[in-house]
């Protein structure tokens, strides 16, 4: 066992390293580090760096954030993109009770779903109980196209209404 440092009070440890690098390995052992209250910064300093973490050839379980209490999680990115991708994998983004916004700011922006070359399924909204599902537009238009393929709008035992509002509107079917 080698310890550096101290707990005592105020006492503070410095690990440096010049240009020749700092490598830290635990060979098959946990590696922590923890800060009690205090922040933690990993490549918190001005200078253009590139962070890894979990990038090597193993498997890897990468866990970020904490589901205790109220425990923020932040992901950010500058004008450089961001990129989540699984390679074969699912992908999940799950609230609880909160809500989720894509694209939920003031920027003009184009959000596009399921647009790649591959055969896509795309399932918007929930049929559990009384979930409702709302597609709405500006007046640019709302556009629904099936190349093709059948299109089918069904609405059990519900009403269905097409240009129900008090709008004077021209309707089009089979032109």
């Amino acid at each position: 066992t080698v310890t550096l440092g101290s707990t005592n009070t105020t006492s503070a440890t410095a690990v440096q390293s010049g240009s020749g690098a700092l490598t830290l390995t635990s060979t098959n052992g946990a590696m922590t580090l923890a800060s009690g209250t205090g922040t933690i910064g990993i490549s918190a300093d001005a200078a253009a760096t590139t962070v890894n973490v979990g990038t090597g050839a193993g498997v890897k379980t990468v866990t970020l954030g904490s589901t205790n209490t109220t425990s923020p999680t932040t992901v950010q990115s500058g004008s450089g993109a961001l990129n989540i991708t699984s390679a074969n994998g699912a992908i999940t983004v799950a609230s609880g009770t909160g809500t989720i916004g894509i694209s939920a700011d003031a920027a003009a922006t184009t959000v596009n779903v399921g647009t790649g070359a591959g055969v896509k399924t795309v399932t918007v909204g929930s049929t559990n109980t009384t979930s409702p599902t709302t597609v709405q537009s500006g007046t640019g238009a709302l556009n629904i196209t099936a190349t093709n393929g059948a299109m089918t709008l069904a609405s059990g035992t519900g009403a269905m209404a097409i240009s129900a509002d008090a709008a004077a509107t021209t309707l089009t079917i089979g032109t």
